[in-house]
């Protein structure tokens, strides 16, 4: 199953990512907005540091969203009945391309939005705290909103 040589290596590799772009409509279009923010930034007097972030950024999001298309395909090859730990892997995996797609969005924040539209950095740092506190905890808010509505149903049910 292994690969006999460095070439044949790069073939299975390029192979993964072509049949993974043609199954993954996400994928497709991490690829298509990370090519329009590099090719944009080819024409934008910005820093080869900030290349390098946005390079970095694009790159993650792709990697991330191969993973997750990795960790779902695994979980449904390994059950295709409903199982909530099955959910849950699946769903931290979707959650691990947002966090980076986050991230993203704060390097072009930050580096695109000085360049195009002369925003000043600190929009990027207010954005990355929204990120990083008041959207988790909106989204614990709203778990424990969900849990609580199912509860009180769970309770109605149980009592007729």
């Amino acid at each position: 199953m292994g690969s006999s040589n460095l070439a044949e290596s790069f073939r299975h590799a390029a192979e993964g990512i072509a049949k993974a772009l043609e199954a993954e409509r996400n994928l497709r279009i991490h690829f298509v907005v990370g090519g329009i923010v590099l090719l944009l930034s080819l024409f934008l007097d910005v820093p080869a540091e900030e290349i390098l972030w946005l390079i970095f950024a694009v790159f993650s999001v792709i990697g991330a969203e191969l993973i997750n298309t990795l960790v779902e395909g695994l979980m449904d090859l390994y059950s295709s009945d409903y199982n909530p730990m099955i959910k849950f892997i699946k769903d931290v995996s979707a959650g691990i391309v947002l966090w980076y797609s986050l991230f993203s969005v704060v390097v072009g924040l930050m580096i695109l939005g000085k360049a195009l539209f002369g925003f000043k950095e600190s929009l990027g740092k207010i954005f990355a705290l929204v990120a990083l506190v008041i959207f988790p905890a909106l989204l614990i808010w709203e778990a424990v909103r969900i849990n609580g509505k199912k509860g009180r149903e769970d309770k109605s049910n149980d009592s007729r």
